[in-house]
């Protein structure tokens, strides 16, 4: 096997800016350590600050948007009251720039303000009173409009536009169901490699060369030779017993120059 040398890890602290071995007992003892104690108690104090300063500024700013809406609708107000066709001719004034022919009907100027009012006493009874000379009287003023016939007349133009609105809708889903819907197929899918096409195995018209016809002959069956058997003799081997004396076995030589010349010494 190979043997290969590792490095160890190393951990990056972010509030100490500086490096460290990656291991418990290192970071354990960095994090137990004075220096980064107080790094960190600086790091948390700035980041409060921080966020308490962004606060403020988000604060502030909302607050400006809060008085500059609330000066622009003072301002709108006070043009409506005293021009309330000041948005109308604004809108026509744009319109015309762009090109556009249409224009927009001017705002109903504001009804001047009745010294009559009506009011109701305990019992229920109608009676009317004279804002200027704070006169009450239950006879109805002359060219006097009640709050109710008001509120009919504003909703007489309202309810004729939605009556309008709802004609041109039915007309409008009549004149679709006369209209036959086109039918369309499932979209074609892409063919980045080409339609298909059939395969068609054209006909190859043979040429006559005119040559001499040959008549072939039939190939001779072939001819089957079967091989001369000879004849295995086999001999037997007869071991004579007859010699007469003790078996003995061939003794070692020790001093053979043959063998292997590193030999046990004595004082190994």
């Amino acid at each position: 096997m190979t043997t290969y040398w590792k490095s160890q890890d190393r951990k990056y602290c972010e509030f100490c800016k500086c490096w460290l071995a990656d291991n418990k007992v290192s970071i354990s003892f960095h994090e137990n350590g004075k220096r980064h104690k107080e790094s960190l108690k600086k790091h948390l104090s700035d980041l409060s600050k921080r966020s308490a300063k962004e606060f403020k500024q988000n604060q502030k700013m909302e607050d400006d948007i809060k008085q500059m809406e609330k000066a622009a609708m003072r301002a709108y107000a006070k043009d409506i009251q005293n021009n309330a066709d000041l948005t109308s001719q604004n809108i026509n004034e744009i319109l015309e720039l762009s090109g556009n022919s249409k224009t927009i009907a001017p705002a109903p100027s504001v009804e001047e303000k009745s010294e009559w009012k009506e009011m109701k006493n305990d019992k229920g009874r109608t009676y009317y009173w004279n804002s200027k000379t704070d006169v009450s009287t239950y006879d109805p003023p002359p060219n006097f409009i009640s709050t109710v016939k008001k509120e009919n007349k504003k909703l007489k133009p309202k309810k004729i536009k939605d009556k309008h609105k709802k004609q041109k809708t039915d007309g409008a889903m009549s004149n679709m169901d006369t209209v036959k819907l086109e039918e369309f197929g499932p979209m074609p899918c892409g063919k980045p490699y080409g339609s298909w096409k059939p395969v068609v195995k054209e006909v190859v018209k043979e040429v006559d060369l005119q040559l001499p016809k040959v008549e072939r002959q039939k190939p001779l069956p072939p001819v089957l030779l079967e091989p001369e058997h000879t004849p295995i003799e086999f001999k037997e081997s007869k071991v004579d017993y007859s010699l007469e004396g003790p078996s003995e076995f061939k003794k070692r030589k020790l001093n053979n120059p043959k063998r292997n010349m590193r030999q046990r010494l004595d004082d190994e």
